[in-house]
């Protein structure tokens, strides 16, 4: 399984590479400079009416455990309903050491088991939220949204839900054909009736910095970081790589990622597919 998702992420960055040969034709405006693979979230919603959908296919690897490997698909559905606001549903689906996949927005954490410990695991997480842009970034002042979501965590052991709240604030301080901005997320999680020794709270803070070589591609680097459970470093990743925009609007995505500390992965290898389905109107 971990072989064929292997192969099929270096199909991936073949076919991106290729695609950045072959693109010619610029779109309207730039390409976004956060979004998926990497862990960072763009303020700007979608317009209403507006759909996107996105598929990120990952691979990790554990630092240390009798199982290292991880393999990760997830999808996300964005939706524009009116100017500012827009809709999000997800559903993230792992297997292999989910204990370097306890950050937002992916699976719940290891039941302790020692059956378990052994050998991969199954898990999982289903989101549902909006996003609610408060300023659109022009002048000095960057822009900002509000993010909010419920989350269904299951995996070995009993499901857990959680609730979170991110703030996302994002800055381009050169315009143009090939821009440069900063973006930030900053986020709270609560764990809903946590069991005795669960963390009910955690934080999250992302940080990246974009610069566009072209109007269709971008250089991405980001820092993402999560606060763990009591004993375990926080999770703290460094993530590199590329986003670029085929004619018609469809975006793909590669970055590669190391961890910072014995608790986070040794490695990871993200890929991204983005498909816009409807434009909308502003």
């Amino acid at each position: 399984m971990l072989h064929r998702l292997l192969t099929a992420l270096a199909r991936a960055a073949m076919l991106l590479l290729l695609a950045m040969v072959r693109s010619a034709v610029a779109q309207d405006e730039p390409i976004e400079l956060a979004d998926d693979p990497f862990e960072i979230t763009d303020p700007i919603a979608a317009p209403p009416g507006a759909t996107e959908v996105a598929f990120v296919g990952s691979y990790e690897r554990a630092r240390r455990g009798r199982v290292r490997d991880t393999g990760v698909a997830e999808t996300e559905l964005e939706m524009g309903v009116v100017p500012g606001l827009e809709f999000r549903l997800g559903q993230t689906g792992a297997y292999g050491n989910l204990e370097t996949r306890r950050k937002l927005g992916t699976v719940t954490d290891l039941s302790g088991d020692p059956e378990e410990a052994g050998r991969g695991s199954w898990g999982g997480a289903t989101r549902l939220g909006a996003m609610y842009q408060l300023s659109d970034g022009q002048g000095a002042f960057p822009a900002v949204g509000l993010l909010g979501r419920v989350r269904t965590l299951y995996g070995p052991g009993r499901p857990g839900y959680e609730t979170e709240a991110v703030a996302l604030i994002g800055k381009t301080f050169r315009g143009g054909e090939r821009p440069l901005g900063i973006h930030v997320n900053l986020g709270w999680a609560a764990r809903l009736n946590p069991q005795p020794g669960e963390r009910p709270n955690r934080f999250l803070i992302n940080a990246s910095v974009g610069q566009a070589v072209s109007r269709d591609t971008a250089l991405v680097v980001t820092y993402a970081r999560e606060q763990q459970e009591r004993g375990d470093r926080d999770y703290s990743v460094v993530q590199a790589g590329i986003r670029h925009r085929l004619q018609g609007g469809t975006v793909l995505g590669l970055a590669a990622g190391v961890g910072t500390n014995r608790d986070s992965p040794s490695f990871q290898i993200a890929f991204a597919v983005q498909w816009q389905l409807s434009e909308g109107g502003r």
